[in-house]
């Protein structure tokens, strides 16, 4: 697999993350843009679709209350928070806070903020090289008066978690704070080195001020005693941030493989440049995927779709204050659509967009040179290309993978709304390479990849050195020409 690390907010970040590259999503940046770049960190195996939502009051996080006698879920209050046992779980469990070589971390989506009213998928990891059972307890508390002010509301996502009252019953509590916890199916006895729980949590619906996170984790031996387990505690800070009705200007909504404002066809990502779009700025990731459908709203943020005066929602993949990515359904129909931005604020005007069968693009490294890998994985490009990442050029004869949006139906057809599998192109489109004919061996979509195709082009055998135009064609569309570089 080829090494690297790619700072992406956009489908050419998918399609890395696919091939073997990991992808960093920490700046706002979309897969062409010129700024876009490599740097060499290592190679990860499996796509990850990610960043992280935090907001300020206090989540505290612990551990089992006895050993793992109570693998079911420690008593209330055993988190560590003020007003909470100061201990923590080392009431019970032997030993010095803090003190082993493991941790415990909250995971959030969106940054060191909360946006009031919105849910957001919550992730503990707990973790320990020389541990194998595992447990935590979680409350969140208004910065204000942290012993006793709840902060919103904990929901289970799974049979790994859930939630107590200060009385210990379950919900709904009709006094004091709620704690969220593990369940015994959640310790995962005999599970080595850390797990995660995944939870929701929904803030408080208007501006409770800044707030203070609590956590503590048991990582624990398995032996059902008190003895040789750790625990640990961190804490983190987060302040709300509160939406402002979107504004998108007219063109403000445009391929997102070209960025000219245009028709673009069903399966394809679509870029809306505006203002006051969302209140954080991150891409999906896996948190935001329920049982392989892909999200429809990311932060507050979606995008509402009008086709014969019928709405619909767009699948939401990257937002931020002045831009957002969403996917066009695959059956979007062929006409008009109009496309309206919504947060928590309000909804913008309305922006008509044309849709067409079939509009093939190819993605780039830098808006200019053709996003390619040769057949061992390796990235296609002049060296240097890429600062940090390795690259060769093509060479005639040889046959490349072209990454590529719009490449039209599929058989088994691709669902609407779901993760895909690679499932292949009912009509092959055609390739250019420095002018001459390209065989095209195979076109697919991409597991795990949506709205992206894979196209295996063979380089003609005469095919001259030097920066050549690659363009892609599907009925009598062609694409806007790219370059790849050629060394004999």
């Amino acid at each position: 697999m080829p090494g690297g690390a790619i700072r992406e907010s956009g489908p050419r970040g998918l399609l890395l993350q696919a091939q073997g590259y990991r992808v960093r999503q920490d700046l706002p940046r979309f897969y062409n843009s010129p700024t876009t770049f490599l740097t060499d960190i290592g190679t990860v195996g499996t796509m990850s679709r990610v960043s992280i939502p935090k907001f300020l009051f206090f989540i505290a996080v612990s551990c089992t209350s006895q050993a793992f006698a109570h693998s079911w879920g420690p008593a209330a209050r055993a988190t560590g928070a003020p007003g909470d046992d100061s201990k923590a779980c080392t009431s019970c469990h032997t030993g010095t806070l803090n003190s082993g070589s493991g941790s415990v971390k909250i995971i959030l989506q969106s940054g060191a903020v909360y946006i009031p009213g919105v849910r957001q998928r919550v992730t503990v990891q707990v973790s320990d090289p020389a541990k194998q059972r595992w447990g935590f307890e979680m409350a969140a508390r208004l910065n204000s008066k942290p012993e006793t002010a709840q902060a919103g509301e904990f929901t289970p996502v799974d049979s790994q978690t859930q939630v107590i009252c200060e009385d210990n019953g379950p919900r709904p509590c009709t006094t004091g704070v709620t704690f969220i916890q593990h369940t015994t199916a959640g310790t995962r006895n005999g599970t080595q080195g850390g797990v995660s729980f995944q939870f929701d949590w929904t803030p408080p619906a208007t501006n409770a001020g800044p707030v203070t996170l609590y956590v503590a984790g048991n990582a624990a031996n398995g032996d059902n005693n008190l003895t040789n387990d750790n625990i640990y505690t961190s804490s983190v800070q987060l302040n709300p941030v509160t939406p402002v009705a979107p504004v998108v200007p007219t063109g403000g909504v445009m391929s997102a493989a070209t960025l000219v404002p245009g028709s673009v066809p069903p399966n394809s990502w679509v870029t809306v440049y505006g203002s006051n779009l969302g209140a954080t700025t991150r891409s999906w990731n896996e948190t935001d995927f329920a049982n392989g459908a892909l999200p429809m709203s990311l932060d507050g943020v979606s995008v509402v779709l009008t086709v014969f005066g019928a709405p619909r929602l767009a699948y939401v993949g990257y937002v931020s204050p002045t831009q957002v990515n969403f996917l066009l359904p695959v059956d979007a129909l062929q006409g008009n659509i109009q496309v309206q931005v919504r947060n928590s604020a309000g909804i913008s005007a309305p922006i008509q967009i044309g849709t067409t069968a079939n509009s093939p693009q190819l993605l780039t490294l830098d808006g200019k040179y053709a996003l390619g890998v040769h057949a061992d994985g390796s990235l296609l490009g002049k060296t240097g290309l890429v600062a940090g990442a390795a690259s060769a050029p093509a060479q005639p004869g040889e046959t490349l993978t072209f990454y590529c949006t719009g490449c039209g139906a599929t058989t088994p057809a691709t669902i609407s709304g779901l993760v895909p599998t690679k499932s292949s192109v009912n009509t092959l489109p055609v390739v250019t390479v420095g002018g001459a004919a390209a065989t095209v061996t195979s076109a697919s979509t991409i597991t795990g990849s949506p709205g992206l195709y894979q196209v295996n082009v063979q380089v003609p055998a005469a095919t001259a050195n030097g920066d050549q135009p690659v363009v892609i064609r599907l009925g009598t569309t062609n694409s806007v020409s790219t370059l790849i570089t050629v060394q004999r």
